[in-house]
């Protein structure tokens, strides 16, 4: 084993865990549009939404990385009404 700090093998670093109070902030933080928790509940529903790492009850923990990929990824809907498209589109 080598006396220096450089060499020493670091344990690999944890994956953020986050709730959906949490995600508005985290969101702005790294630079998206923020959306609320509201709204972020309805999207769990999507298709493409992360699967939750943790699950108890109505509390849900994700993992940010995941979370962050989907909002980076998704396409936007503004003002278009998908309740008038029929289901099989």
């Amino acid at each position: 084993m080598s006396s220096s700090p450089g060499e020493e093998a670091s344990e690999p670093e944890a994956p953020k865990l986050v709730t959906i109070p949490q995600m508005p902030d985290l969101l702005e933080a790294v630079g998206l549009k923020r959306v609320g928790a509201a709204r972020i509940r309805q999207l769990t529903k999507e298709e493409g939404w992360p699967a939750p790492v943790f699950e108890d009850g109505r509390t849900k923990i994700y993992t940010w990385s995941a979370v962050e990929r989907f909002f980076r990824t998704r396409s936007i809907r503004q003002g278009e009404r998908t309740d008038l498209k029929p289901k099989d589109e």
